[in-house]
């Protein structure tokens, strides 16, 4: 999240672009409980918005993150839903639905990927709480990644943080990937000495823990760069799923057949929104999501959900509206906030709006629960009749 309208807009190149280093899965790790929360925030400065082709610069997002860990919830476990899908052709539907267990689901729009990894169907689990999981934080770890200077980190490329269930090799199952684009500025947490928030300097940077502790809590292994400028290329989003997939078949890394490499999900936000907007035709996508930032598309092939907050001043719904209103060949669901500015949905806990709408979107898409459908999908949804929110579906989502 910027600190300046100067550095907020669209993500330019930049000079200096360098990926690449060293591949390696070492590092610290961390472990925390289910999905942190914290306090209220505002949002500051002003950027670019507006239009079908607008992206969603960052704003300053106040508050400091409370990142207290939070022990795991159970969860509803009636509802069962299909296991590891496999690959299918890029553009094909979703997985078969079904409410009971088995072994593997139909294809999805996994570009023709396969996954290694065997394991059970995922139970059913509310959105609106912690999953079951315990969460682990494998941090530093992959190649470098990222356009230089870097706005925080100056010449120093920054490589990834992995946040994943604790039991990962040994839960029995396949689990999907979620790719993370920060928004400008921003990490997924505090990095000191250059990336902390501190109010008292007007520094924000490192404010995502709950959000992908939330994620990495439902079973989802979250790799989110420490790259500040998620939306100049070389993505460094591309970068980190190009690393996943090729940990996923290595006989040394924690990831090695753990994961279902044919549902892998991205969701951004602010600049991370624009840049999940610019590679929504990479066709290993399965689920697309963006939060306060989006981008003109081409090329989308698998469902998209589009939120925003009524008093962002930085990214305005007008805008995030127009983008949704041109998915028309895929779902798409449009969601906003009336009472979030830029950056406070993400302090409101897991049962806020952006939180619990983006576990139980990638629940459906990627672990195939359909028992969370009713949150999307029909003429009654439940987002559909939530007072919190304007929701909108488009034609393919009403009568599913």
């Amino acid at each position: 999240m910027c600190v300046s309208t100067a550095a907020c807009g669209t993500g330019s190149s930049g000079d200096g672009v360098a990926s690449g280093g060293a591949v390696g899965t070492g590092g610290d790790a961390t472990t925390s409980g289910g999905a942190a929360a914290g306090g209220a925030t505002s949002s500051g400065g002003a950027s670019e918005s507006g239009g079908a082709t607008s992206s969603g610069g960052a704003s300053e997002s106040g508050g400091a993150s409370s990142g207290g860990a939070v022990g795991s919830t159970g969860g509803d476990s009636g509802t069962t839903t299909g296991g590891a899908a496999s690959g299918g052709e890029p553009g094909s539907g979703t997985g078969g639905e079904s409410d009971t267990g088995g072994t593997t689901g139909v294809g999805g729009t996994g570009g023709g990927l396969t996954s290694s990894c065997t394991g059970n169907p995922f139970p059913t689990a509310d959105p609106t709480k912690a999953g079951p999981f315990q969460v682990t934080a494998d941090k530093k770890v992959g190649p470098l990644a990222g356009v230089l200077p870097d706005p925080i980190y100056g010449d120093e490329q920054q490589r990834f943080n992995v946040y994943r269930p604790s039991n990962l090799k040994t839960s029995g199952h396949c689990h999907p990937i979620l790719i993370w684009a920060n928004g400008y500025r921003d990490n997924p947490e505090q990095n000191p000495p250059k990336c902390v928030v501190d109010s008292g300097s007007n520094q924000w940077c490192g404010q995502y823990g709950p959000i992908v502790n939330h994620l990495a809590s439902h079973g989802f292994v979250v790799v989110a760069p420490l790259s500040t400028a998620t939306g100049s290329e070389p993505y460094p989003t591309t970068v980190g799923l190009d690393w996943i997939l090729e940990q996923a078949e290595d006989e040394s890394s924690p990831y090695y057949h753990a994961l279902d490499t044919t549902k892998i999900g991205q969701l951004g936000h602010s600049y991370g929104g624009m840049s999940t907007c610019k590679t929504a035709a990479d066709p290993r996508f399965s689920a697309l999501g963006t939060i306060c930032g989006t981008s003109a598309l081409e090329g989308v092939h698998t469902p998209m959900l589009f939120f925003c907050g009524g008093k962002d001043d930085t990214v305005k719904c007008s805008g995030v509206h127009d983008v949704f209103k041109t998915v028309t060949d895929q779902p798409a669901f449009f969601l906003n906030e009336l009472n979030a500015d830029h950056g406070s949905w993400v302090y409101q806990g897991a049962n806020g709006v952006s939180l619990s709408s983006a576990a139980a979107w990638f629940r459906v898409h990627l672990m195939n629960d359909t028992a969370n459908r009713n949150f999307f999908y029909g003429n009654n949804c439940k987002f559909c009749t939530d007072n919190r929110v304007q929701a909108e579906q488009n034609d393919l989502m009403k009568n599913p």
